[in-house]
């Protein structure tokens, strides 16, 4: 599928895969391989910008995606993060979307909304609101049972499940822009 499938269908925190259809170059090959990994791995999807619902013209519409390790965890360096054109020769595919249950902490609202983790529950979600400095205009937004139903019905249910790494950006490395 393409970006824009991504940026049209999936909900900030699905775990996005991107390839090019190349094969990994051999690891003796070091600049190569760091090439090949800009245009290969998975990430979570931190931004869309701009704003699906805030489109008012014909935008250069973009997907973020903050990358994850090899294991399918969060990188080590949770600022390590992608943007790619909608209109991308890249293939992406939505691996998973974030459980019923869990908790986006977001900042910024309009259309300059980004995710900087997925929590577990409500609790460990104010955690991490706490840990991250006051006025960084930050927010928790749950994702429901509700929200997966509309994804089932309107035909935007992953076709793989695995676990979504959480959180993708620890408090103590958060950058407030002021």
């Amino acid at each position: 599928m393409c970006a824009y499938h991504v940026y049209e269908n999936a909900p900030l925190g699905s775990l996005i895969r991107f390839c090019d259809g190349t094969p990994r170059p051999a690891e003796e090959q070091v600049a190569e391989v760091q090439a090949w990994e800009k245009r290969n791995g998975t990430g979570l999807l931190a931004m869309k910008d701009p704003s699906p619902e805030l489109r008012s013209w014909v935008p250069p519409t973009s997907i973020t995606l903050r990358l994850s390790a090899a294991d399918g965890n969060a990188a080590d360096d949770g600022d390590l993060s992608l943007t790619f054109s909608v209109d991308s020769n890249l293939r992406f595919e939505i691996l998973a979307r974030p459980s019923a249950g869990t908790f986006r902490v977001l900042r910024g609202s309009g259309s300059a909304v980004e995710l900087l983790g997925i929590a577990g529950d409500r609790a460990e979600a104010q955690h991490y609101l706490r840990a991250c400095p006051a006025g960084a205009g930050l927010r928790i937004e749950e994702e429901t049972a509700d929200n997966h139903a509309a994804d089932v019905v309107e035909g935007r249910s992953a076709s793989v499940r695995v676990a979504i790494p959480r959180p993708t950006t620890r408090p103590d490395r958060l950058r407030v822009s002021g």
